[in-house]
């Protein structure tokens, strides 16, 4: 079974990252099956509140990504700077995210990592 990277409430949140403002990056290493990738991008894309509703900032985003040096490739990445770590839970366990099977779409539809830059 493959872990879900909706959101990890287990995960130790550095103090920098809780009590002040920080940069998320999230990673799309690769598409895991492209039927759910399509059904969970029309959720994303479609029905959720964008990070600014939730005092985020984007402040850069690709699809596809060019890739300078390194031989990993990406399919997507986007930065986004916020307030503290109560915005970015709030974006990232809004309801339609938080809706039944959600989060298994997700996990079977990519692969995904995201990191934590204190600003």
């Amino acid at each position: 079974m493959v872990t879900s990277t909706l959101f990890d409430n287990e995960r130790d949140i550095p103090e920098a990252v809780q009590t002040g403002p920080f940069l998320s990056v999230f990673v799309v290493h690769g598409i895991r099956d492209p039927d759910a990738y399509a059904r969970y991008q029309a959720i994303s894309d479609g029905k959720s509140l964008k990070p600014t509703h939730f005092g985020g900032e984007v402040l850069g985003f690709a699809k596809p990504v060019f890739r300078f040096v390194g031989p990993e490739d990406a399919h997507a990445v986007a930065v986004i700077r916020w307030p503290d770590f109560a915005a970015f839970r709030s974006w990232r366990t809004q309801e339609v995210y938080a809706a039944d099977g959600v989060a298994d779409m997700h996990a079977a539809a990519e692969s995904e990592s995201v990191y934590f830059l204190p600003c």
